[in-house]
């Protein structure tokens, strides 16, 4: 019996051995690919603006589920992972800030936005933080979830003119990354759009009305006074 265990323990070392060789050389690895959330280029000319205020979109917080290059996917209320081979160029919190910024300038809610650098002199501060950026199961489908929260400061007095959450659902037009990433964007996009409207209205509100024209005279002639001796 003493004879025949390393005879045993041999044959059980080579049948692992292969199995590990067998598993390693299985196929190629798999390929990583990384994605991002990017406007969409300049347009030539810029919106007209609505009013003279500058707007500082300060850098965004995440949720720290985020805080990871790979892509998050959730199943149901407690089940989450990530995808390890399907990544984010950089943080969707940076992203997700560039989308909404390009968003507000487009829409000329204001004279101009800027995320970096920081500009001297700014007249509101735009706060946010990315609660959701992942994949979620709808049924048979697969859908792109965005939640981002924003406050709005007005750098003058401190006060908080806008505070709002928006939060979007679109569907993959592919059950793959891609077209989560897709969906993302869309999501991204409806909630910039909703944004800048809600800001212009504000901006708008705090303004006031417009100050009357003054006319001297309504018939156009322009009084001179009488000279005096």
């Amino acid at each position: 019996m003493t004879g025949r265990l390393p005879a045993a323990a041999a044959l059980g070392a080579a049948i692992l051995l292969a199995g590990c060789i067998s598993v390693g050389s299985s196929g190629p690895p798999a390929e990583r690919r990384a994605y991002d959330l990017l406007p969409d280029p300049a347009p030539g000319e810029p919106a007209p603006a609505d009013g003279p205020e500058v707007l500082w979109v300060e850098p965004f917080t995440a949720d720290p589920a985020l805080d990871r290059e790979e892509i998050v996917w959730r199943r149901g209320a407690v089940e989450s992972g990530a995808w390890e081979n399907h990544r984010w160029v950089r943080p969707p919190a940076e992203a997700v800030r560039s989308l909404l910024a390009d968003a507000i300038a487009r829409s000329g809610a204001c004279a101009a936005v800027a995320t970096e650098p920081r500009p001297l002199g700014a007249d509101y501060h735009l706060r946010g933080h990315l609660a959701r950026c992942d994949e979620a199961d709808a049924g048979d489908e697969w859908t792109g979830v965005l939640e981002v929260r924003v406050c709005v400061v007005r750098v003058r007095d401190g006060a908080e003119v806008l505070r709002r959450t928006y939060a979007r659902v679109e569907r993959a037009p592919q059950r793959n990354p891609l077209g989560v990433v897709r969906a993302l964007r869309a999501a991204a996009d409806g909630a910039g759009r909703a944004l800048a409207g809600d800001l212009a209205r504000v901006l708008e509100a705090l303004r006031g009305p417009p100050a009357p024209a003054v006319d001297p005279d309504p018939d156009g002639e322009v009084e001179v006074p009488e000279e005096t001796e």
